[in-house]
């Protein structure tokens, strides 16, 4: 399936020639040249994917350092699902666990997971993994503007960073 680069607008054919970077705390999907370009100038920090992620190596000279989204990023990036509080009592409940045993699985406050339950207190990001990850449900959604359907479709009135910048190149 091909992508497009999000700042050029080409098409790459084979998607695992694209590479995810972060410029400006924005994540875009790009094409090789252009991140080409911008490693030249040094404005870009690469997110490993799988098919790219090198393997970690055990010398001391040459430590791989890992890139970390932060996390007003991820909270950007992310919503809570609107049902949390139900999803949340619900899956507590299956398991058998009262609230204090839930609140100190995911190392809160009993209050906190009350307040939770009862739709008053909508849980940080990171919160929000712990309880998923512990009683097994989906409550983190990635958030989509309508943008980005117009992008998977290609239409004409689609526009990439490329459209609106003027690059000047050197004379030498």
């Amino acid at each position: 399936m091909p992508c497009y680069c999000e700042i050029c607008g080409r098409e790459v054919s084979d998607e695992r020639l694209c590479r995810t970077v972060v410029l400006d705390n924005a994540i875009l999907r790009v094409c090789p040249q252009c991140y080409n370009r911008l490693v030249k100038q040094g404005k870009v920090k690469t997110i490993p994917t799988a098919a790219t992620k090198p393997k970690q190596r055990k010398t001391v000279s040459n430590k791989w350092v890992r890139t970390r989204i932060s996390r007003r990023l991820l909270e950007e990036s992310y919503d809570i699902v609107e049902d949390y509080a139900e999803k949340i009592r619900r899956a507590r409940q299956r398991l058998g666990w009262s609230q204090a045993v839930l609140a100190q699985k995911v190392r809160e406050k009993e209050n906190v997971i009350k307040r939770i339950e009862a739709g008053r207190l909508k849980p940080s990001i990171e919160l929000a993994r712990r309880l998923e990850k512990i009683l097994g449900i989906t409550l983190l959604e990635p958030i989509v503007d309508e943008y980005t359907e117009t992008y998977s479709s290609r239409s004409e009135d689609y526009f990439t960073i490329g459209d609106f910048i003027k690059i000047k190149k050197n004379k030498k």
